[in-house]
């Protein structure tokens, strides 16, 4: 092999060396740009919307008789559960499991409202739902309405409410329904919700962090 061919060949393996040298320089920087800009996860055990949703007009009346609408929910942040008064498990336990929120969080200087919804305006009345809620804690607000007021809220919400058949011989009737729990913030947008399992502890943490995230 001539000079100029080695002096050719040598340039040649230089070159390629020097390519896959940069190329790998490359590749370990864009992975770690990956890794540095990379998002971190929303360490919640709520679901957390990245832009909170608007809800549209509804109305419905609190257990007092007034009106509870969107306006109802701005200037402070509200939990809201969907259930009635005939519940054999699922709402009282909920309804326990915020009690429990509500103490744990009472050291906020906080607006906070918990809300119980009933899907059955057929026999919870508001006599009914404010004796019922007050049972779990004197600051709950039951809320009613008529059928199509409740479905303007649920239908926006994914919340099912479907009515069971009963039991033979039994009276009454049975509802199965979301057992989850949705938090608005006070611009009364739908902020996030938390799904069965529900705790006492993680709901009160969950919202600590988003309270800070929102201030």
């Amino acid at each position: 092999m001539s000079g100029i061919n080695k002096q050719s060949v040598v340039k040649r393996t230089l070159i390629a060396i020097t390519v896959a040298a940069l190329a790998m320089a490359a590749g370990i920087w864009a992975a770690r740009a990956i890794l540095e800009h990379k998002p971190v996860p929303d360490e919640l055990a709520a679901t957390r919307f990245p832009t909170a949703r608007e809800i549209a007009p509804f109305s419905l009346i609190d257990h007092n008789n007034a009106v509870f609408d969107n306006s109802a929910l701005r200037q402070r942040w509200s939990f809201i559960f969907f259930g009635y008064t005939h519940c054999p498990d699922v709402c009282p336990t909920t309804l326990s499991v915020l009690n429990s929120v509500a103490q744990k969080l009472g050291d906020l200087d906080e607006d906070i409202r918990f809300v119980f919804l009933s899907v059955d305006p057929e026999r919870d009345t508001p006599e009914q739902l404010a004796e019922y809620v007050s049972y779990f804690n004197d600051d709950f607000i039951g809320v009613t309405g008529t059928p199509e007021g409740i479905e303007q809220i649920t239908r926006q919400l994914g919340v099912l409410h479907i009515r069971a058949q009963a039991e033979e011989g039994a009276s009454g009737y049975l509802l199965d329904h979301t057992a989850s729990v949705f938090l608005f913030d006070p611009d009364g947008r739908y902020h996030a919700v938390f799904s069965p399992p529900l705790s006492a502890d993680a709901i009160a943490a969950d919202f600590r962090k988003m309270l800070q995230d929102y201030q």
